[in-house]
């Protein structure tokens, strides 16, 4: 089985299906889910193309619950290409005394099962890239009024909520979130009521448009509370990194081109 090679931001989640002008359709479903926390745990059968990047480091101190392998999330661009975010490598790295460009590819893997703890599911990366800028782009021609009606979910394979110990169970699922601001840069979600929590970095935020919907952003970061006193859910406002940039569109398609269809 041919490897998978991981495309990534060192410092910010990148990524895009399509150009600036052509939104490229990812999936659709019959009828939209309630919404749910990821965090609190619904799980997700209908998107296939996102994967979890496991991690087979320790888990950053700050972690509420230590483990190892642990995972990020992330989007299946073309066969043997897949987006995920750069801050995933650079805390693997921090935990295991690599620089951040210099992880052992034999501590990553990929899978797109609906579950990731079976290693059997588990593919090999023959490497990782970071993207290195970003510059404005397709987002720009939506007025707030229509993204502040528009619907989005995030997807990813992040822990549960503090009444289930964080727990890190390997399952993929979904929560509708809600729009917030757009700068340049990112777009910025709320909880609506659902949300990501740790290890959702780098999954994908999904525009519904009718039946169809369009990877826009990937999970870039989000604030987290815990103390040793109480143990508080993934809370607060969100940020994404837009997918819909030239140098992002461009980064892309180099890896996939350099890597065949």
């Amino acid at each position: 089985m041919k490897p998978i090679r991981i495309a990534a931001n060192l410092l910010l989640g990148t990524a895009l299906m399509g150009g600036c002008s052509d939104r490229t359709p990812t999936a659709s479903r019959d009828a939209p889910l309630k919404p749910s926390a990821i965090a609190l745990g619904q799980i997700d059968p209908g998107h296939p193309y996102v994967g979890a990047i496991i991690l087979n480091a320790p888990s950053p101190s700050w972690f509420p619950v230590q483990y190892q392998p642990w995972y990020c999330s992330g989007t299946l661009l073309s066969r043997w290409v897949i987006q995920t975010a750069a801050h995933c490598f650079a805390f693997a790295a921090q935990t295991t005394g690599y620089p951040a460009d210099a992880l052992p590819l034999s501590l990553i893997h990929v899978s797109f099962a609906q579950n990731v703890t079976d290693p059997s599911s588990w593919r090999e990366v023959t490497g990782y890239v970071f993207h290195p800028d970003f510059e404005p782009g397709y987002l720009d021609s939506f007025k707030n009024a229509e993204l502040q009606t528009s619907t989005f979910w995030d997807v990813g394979y992040g822990m549960l909520g503090a009444e289930d110990n964080f727990a890190l169970t390997g399952d993929r699922r979904i929560a509708r979130v809600g729009f917030q601001a757009l700068d340049a840069n990112f777009l910025y979600m709320e909880r609506d009521p659902g949300g990501p929590c740790v290890g959702d970095s780098g999954g994908p935020i999904l525009l519904q448009a009718g039946d169809v919907e369009y990877v826009v952003a990937d999970l870039h970061g989000l604030r987290v509370k815990f103390n040793s006193n109480m143990k508080q859910d993934c809370t607060g406002d969100f940020a994404t990194q837009r997918m819909d940039l030239a140098s992002v569109v461009n980064f892309i398609q180099a890896n996939i081109a350099s890597h065949g269809p």
